[in-house]
């Protein structure tokens, strides 16, 4: 496919033209933040810096509907009641701008749970399809990236449609498959120069430390798990506050309530997570997982060991873990519990189990 050119001057208009066929998600700064925001006439994307949350709203909004659903009488027999369901309408096709690769391949991670674990997840399944992302490449690894451990890298094309590669006064814009190819067709071909600078900056990417040999994780992540000493440890410093899985690309854990209103309401699905105390809280009373070491070990064994043992496979030569190492769960944590010290301290301690 023709490699084309995206000039920085350009860039809000590219994105007015997607906003008139697609709901356009694309980043702008707030603050300290870079946030996903549902495209507006007045808003200026921001592709300098990765998104502090991740693209997978798109895929598993924080709060959507099921389905609403009334309750209406029999006027002759107030004891005799129908119940009216309406399910949501169709997703919107949908383009999201500024993901980073991380975020693009965790898409097939959440496509495991919802769409190959059990029963098909048909709301997600219609909005998977109806998505398209346009990714923007690394052009270096901050110090809490770790994509290279899970098989990505800075620019891993995996699950992105079209990816952006910054150069010179914009970008080179590299559609990755047919549908990508439609969304960059207004493009200018990116010129020669322009390519030879592409190329000088991939051959010169800065290489990534080593990466843990993650294919005994899952083995000795078992042999660590009535390690109840060793699990308090890891998580001494943790608040279990779950901004690590709210901002997690992978975290797919939800719980569904019912809203009533009379005889009316509505069935709605929200993020939820595993760090919390009240996620395993049983109606009895009881608590599998009470404490906040059981809790830590529940999300970094998901990860790393129940995934991994069910999905069995490798990409770029690690096995598929449930995580893409994007680096958000290190990077905002308020108390800088790092993810990649306790798979190493597993891989590490758990050998001589």
């Amino acid at each position: 496919m023709v490699a084309r050119f995206l000039a920085d001057d350009a860039l809000t208009r590219q994105a007015e033209t997607w906003a008139r066929d697609y709901r356009l998600l694309a980043p702008v700064r707030e603050g300290q933040a870079v946030v996903y925001r549902t495209w507006a006439p007045d808003m200026r994307p921001f592709l300098g810096r990765p998104p502090t949350a991740s693209a997978k709203q798109a895929l598993l909004p924080q709060t959507e509907n099921l389905l609403t659903y009334t309750y209406r009488k029999e006027p002759t027999d107030l004891t005799r009641t129908e119940v009216f369901l309406a399910e949501p309408l169709p997703p919107e096709p949908t383009v999201v701008l500024g993901a980073r690769p991380c975020d693009a391949r965790a898409g097939k991670l959440l496509d495991r749970v919802f769409l190959e674990r059990g029963v098909k997840d048909e709301l997600y399944a219609r909005r998977r399809a109806a998505t398209l992302f346009v990714t923007v490449a690394c052009e270096s690894m901050e110090n809490t990236c770790f994509c290279h451990w899970t098989g990505g890298g800075p620019t891993s094309e995996e699950g992105s449609d079209v990816m952006l590669f910054p150069v010179s006064g914009g970008y080179v814009a590299r559609a990755i498959t047919e549908a990508g190819e439609k969304l960059l067709a207004a493009l200018p071909e990116a010129p020669a120069a322009t390519m030879e600078e592409l190329a000088g900056i991939l051959a010169h990417l800065p290489e990534p430390g080593p990466a843990p040999d993650l294919r005994q994780a899952p083995e000795r992540f078992l042999k660590l798990f009535d390690d109840m000493d060793f699990w308090t440890d890891e998580s001494a410093r943790c608040l279990s506050c779950g901004v690590c899985t709210y901002l997690c690309p992978t975290c797919s854990c939800f719980n569904i309530t019912d809203e009533d209103w009379g005889l009316k309401g509505k069935r709605v699905r929200t993020w939820d997570t595993c760090m919390s105390a009240l996620y395993t809280l049983e109606g009895s009373g009881h608590n599998p997982r009470s404490a906040r070491a059981q809790r830590l070990r529940n999300r970094v064994g998901h990860k790393f060991c129940y995934h991994p043992r069910e999905f069995p496979g490798e990409t770029g030569g690690q096995p598929e873990v449930s995580c893409t190492g994007c680096g958000r769960c290190i990077k905002s944590c308020p108390v800088s519990v790092d993810i990649r010290r306790i798979v190493r301290d597993i891989l590490e301690k758990g050998e001589g189990k």
